[in-house]
């Protein structure tokens, strides 16, 4: 009767061991699961594409484009959507971390739009966008008003760039440019970015969100 009652008891033990691991690995599952986005949207069937849609630039280092040359992501409403898809793919973010990105988001398109920018010029040092004595200028053209720009070079590693932005390559600089208006009242409408200097003048339309 002993050996019988240890038996049962092991078992129990057992089976109580073997709940206990599945509800922990349960909720560690659940922690880590990816969040539902709607996979219906133009950017989840085809990510590289919809960036296309909304960037412009010259890619082409010849002749007088030697000098320097850019390509461009204008981050209207939609673009910042698709960055927080990609990137809580990619992290694996719980739905927390999904409206905390997306929330943060909102806060800076209330008050600015932002553009991303990977930057070339054969000689470093005119490379310098975001220095305090910068030889370039930037503008974003909107509906007859003018907005200059201030960039500030972005420290991300370049897999994160290359899969957020397909088109960065590691010979270009990536920038963040930002202007003090609100992304609601450029989006709508077709918009222009120039970068201007004493190496020249370089402009960029942007399609508007319809």
């Amino acid at each position: 009767m002993k050996l019988k009652s240890l038996v049962i008891s092991l078992g129990l033990l057992v089976s109580l061991g073997g709940l206990l691991a599945a509800c922990a690995t349960s909720g560690m599952d659940q922690q880590k699961a990816p969040p539902s986005f709607n996979t219906q949207t133009p950017y989840s069937q085809d990510y590289n594409a919809y960036i296309e849609r909304f960037s412009e630039g010259e890619v082409e280092y010849a002749g007088l484009y030697n000098n320097f040359e850019y390509k461009a992501t204008l981050l209207n409403s939609n673009i910042r959507e698709a960055l927080v898809w990609k990137q809580g793919h990619y992290y694996e973010w719980n739905e927390a971390q999904v409206s905390q990105a997306r929330e943060k988001s909102n806060q800076e398109m209330s008050s600015q739009t932002k553009i991303f920018m990977a930057f070339f010029t054969p000689n470093p040092k005119n490379d310098n966008l975001a220095d305090s004595k910068t030889i370039w200028r930037i503008y974003l053209d909107c509906a007859g008003r003018r907005y200059e720009g201030k960039a500030t070079r972005l420290r991300l590693l370049l897999a994160e760039l290359q899969a957020l932005y397909p088109y960065m390559t590691r010979w270009a600089t990536p920038y963040e440019l930002t202007f003090d208006v609100p992304t609601s009242a450029i989006e709508k409408e077709p918009s222009s970015l120039t970068i201007t200097g004493p190496l020249g003048a370089r402009v960029v339309n942007f399609k508007p969100l319809n």
